[in-house]
């Protein structure tokens, strides 16, 4: 461990948004992330600037829930854009002007995925969610979920659920599973996972 000399850093060329790009696998890429209400949300800023090293541009859609555990703030300072935090006049859940290639999920709840698995498209998330089915559907999107929950909630409908949405063509990102829960993968996993999605 050294002491701090006191001098300010060194100077660089990215300005206070921008991120040092680590590849290019997605560049040109527009990736929409669904974050919902689970205390991984917390760590959804830095997932948006890992997938922005990779060169993908990222647009956050929040459930109010998820606000609970991080800042729309935050969101919108690790993408540069605003985040959607309901459904509006301009209709950003169908994406027509600039469709998303793939949309990942993270976290997803056990409300999230079970609502989507039924069809259900009451919150900005969940009627995103349904256009970005029927994109899937038309070979234009990606569709990928991160479940994350605690243990207990490991039943067999969520089971049935995940199930459902996997014979649709959802990848099911499988949860890092650590002190009786399923959590969130780590950001670079998440990333590598929308990476061989759109190959």
């Amino acid at each position: 461990m050294h002491e701090w000399n006191h001098q300010p850093p060194t100077p660089s060329d990215l300005g206070d948004h921008d991120v040092p790009l680590e590849g290019d696998e997605l560049a040109g890429s527009s990736v929409a992330l669904l974050v919902t209400g689970g205390i991984a949300a917390y760590t959804t800023p830095t997932l948006v600037r890992c997938l922005r090293r990779r060169g993908a541009s990222v647009r956050v859609f929040c459930s109010s829930e998820s606000l609970r555990y991080v800042s729309e703030e935050a969101l919108a300072w690790a993408s540069v854009d605003s985040v959607v935090t309901s459904l509006g006049p301009n209709a950003e859940h169908l994406s027509d002007s600039a469709p998303f290639r793939a949309y990942l999920v993270a976290p997803a709840s056990y409300n999230t995925i079970g609502k989507v698995a039924n069809g259900i498209a009451d919150t900005v998330v969940t009627a995103t969610l349904a256009s970005a089915l029927g994109r899937m559907e038309r070979g234009a999107a990606r569709v990928l979920m991160a479940p994350t929950m605690h243990g207990s909630m490991h039943n067999a409908v969520l089971v049935e659920n995940c199930r459902r949405l996997a014979s649709l063509g959802v990848r099911i990102i499988p949860p890092r599973d650590a002190y009786g829960k399923h959590n969130l993968p780590r950001e670079s996993e998440l990333v590598d996972e929308v990476i061989r999605a759109l190959r």
